[in-house]
This record gives C-alpha cells, sequence and structure tokens, in this order.
C-alpha cells in the first residue's frame, strides 16, 4: 500500500512503498511507544492525507502522539479523527515566520486563547525561545496560562528559558524539546536536579548524540536514563516530510536504544512518563 501523496491536481499515488513495509516488517510494534512530538503542518498536510498519517502511527505500534501543528486546525482534525490516539497540542504559529518572533507579538496571548476555548488541547507549543527573550511579556503570559489551564509547555530552547518558565509557574509541566538546547548528561541532571517534579525532556532527533557508531547507547546517557527513569519521553519529531516518509526508521531506531535499557526504564521512557503527564487519569487503567 504506497504512500498517498496529494498534487496541484488532487490525490495522487506516489510510488513508495514504504507503508507497505511498516505492516509487514516482523517484530516492528513489538513495544508500543507513546510518541510525544510530531508535527502536521501545512506543507505536510498537502502531501499526505490525514488517514494516511493516522494509518502510519498504527503501523508503527503508535498507540498514542502529541501532535502540533502550524496552522493550529491540522492537530486538531488529527485528534477529531482519532480521539483515543492524538493527544493535541496547541501550537501557535499560523505562518513559519512566527517561529522567529512570536514571542515580540502582544496579542498572541488574546489569540492562544481564543483557540483554546475552541478546541479541546492538551498542551501549548512547540515554543522555539531562548534565553535572550526570557523577559518577553509574551512568554510571560503563555506560561501563565497554561498553569491556570492546567496545560503541558512544550520549550524548544536553552536551560535559561526553562529556568524563566518555572520561575513565572513552579507547578506548570513541561517538556523540553530534543534533550534541551545544549544535549549533555551533565546540563540534564542539572536541570533536573533544579525542577525534580515537573520538568520533563523529550529525546526527539537526538538519537545521534547518545548511541556509538554500532547503535549503542553511550554509558553516560544509559545512566542519566537509568538514574531518572521518570523524566524523559521518546518522540519521532516530524519536523519534515521525509520524516514522515519514514517515520518507521525512526520508530524502530528509538526501540533499540530502548531495549538495551533495564525492562523497567524502558517501559517509562517508551509509553508509561507519557500516559502519566498527558492522558486524562480515567484512562491510564486501559494497559
Amino acid at each position: 500500500m504506497p504512500i498517498r501523496m496529494r498534487t496541484k491536481n488532487g490525490p495522487a499515488l506516489a510510488g513508495l512503498t514504504w507503508l507497505a513495509g511498516l505492516w509487514a516488517a516482523p517484530g516492528l510494534t513489538a513495544t508500543p511507544l507513546f510518541d510525544a512530538h510530531l508535527h502536521y503542518n501545512a506543507e505536510q498536510r498537502a502531501a499526505i492525507d490525514p488517514q494516511t498519517i493516522l494509518e502510519t502511527l498504527e503501523a508503527s505500534g503508535i498507540e498514542h502522539a502529541v501532535v502540533t501543528s502550524r496552522p493550529p486546525e491540522n492537530a486538531r482534525l488529527l485528534a477529531e479523527l482519532a480521539p483515543d490516539r492524538i493527544v493535541p497540542f496547541l501550537g501557535v504559529y499560523r505562518a513559519k515566520a512566527d517561529k522567529e518572533n512570536w514571542m515580540h507579538r502582544p496579542d498572541l496571548p488574546a489569540r492562544v486563547e481564543t483557540w483554546l476555548d475552541e478546541g479541546d488541547y492538551r498542551g501549548i507549543g512547540e515554543l522555539h525561545i531562548f534565553g535572550e527573550d526570557r523577559d518577553s511579556p509574551t512568554l510571560k503570559r503563555l506560561v501563565e496560562i497554561a498553569a491556570e489551564r492546567e496545560l503541558v509547555m512544550m520549550i524548544h530552547g536553552d536551560l535559561a528559558i526553562i529556568d524563566r518558565v518555572f520561575e513565572i509557574a513552579p507547578h506548570v509541566d513541561v517538556l523540553w524539546a530534543h534533550l534541551g538546547e545544549t544535549p549533555d548528561p551533565t546540563i540534564l541532571r542539572a536541570a533536573l536536579s533544579r525542577h525534580p517534579e515537573h520538568l520533563f525532556i523529550d529525546t526527539s532527533v537526538r538519537d545521534e548524540r547518545f548511541l556509538d557508531n554500532d547503535g549503542q547507547l553511550l554509558p553516560e546517557w544509559r545512566a542519566l536514563f537509568v538514574d531518572h527513569p521518570n523524566r524523559f519521553v521518546v518522540g519521532v519529531d516530524t519536523y519534515s516530510l521525509t520524516r514522515w516518509q519514514r517515520f518507521d526508521e525512526a520508530a524502530e531506531t528509538i526501540r533499540q536504544w530502548l531495549d538495551q535499557l533495564p525492562d523497567s526504564v524502558a517501559r517509562r521512557l517508551a509509553r508509561e512518563n507519557a500516559r502519566e503527564l498527558l492522558l486524562d487519569p480515567l484512562l491510564l487503567g486501559n494497559p
């Protein structure tokens, strides 16, 4: 079953067989994953229809997935089609340029509140921001909104921003994307020591940082995951169309390094941490 791609004249079959390969690969879905970092942006939706996205997740053994999007309606659409699988986050960007300047737009918090009133979102983000903008009034208000509404904030930034978020709202839950701006076990240990309850960290698109050339976990990273088993989650991060087209490979890489951890730790990272952070407590009784 080739992936369904869209052209200017409507849907077309691109001749790629990656989705069929997912269904056929033995053992590929042996470990259910909760993917905590996916995008379904405008250019991706133009090329891949929503049903194919959901089929890809099913074929890859993704039992739940955080999806954020530009524009925000795309994530809501997937959640409406698969409410038991998709956990929508409110992406606050409507255009690519917003990624660079959202923190300087005083009108954004009001629009965010309107979007949140219109849709059932579990979080806000991904928000790209770094230390030089830590005093942004817009950032401050978005953090306050997340805390007021008990939403998770997905932050793509440095440690200065993480510290600032917790200065504003000490009890807000933060999902720090990509092992932070500078993936380093020493930095992450310090951050988790300062913020031991409400900071969670995703590993998306950082596998090469903690694996050697043979795909083995580096000792210092393995020790970090074992020492802090309740604070890490996994994600593919479909930041481009190619990431969706090669989704199975990225998911299998995650499974391969999870298999090198103690079973109890691997389960925490694979799904349990994200389930506890992001799902309604009433759903947690369902395996």
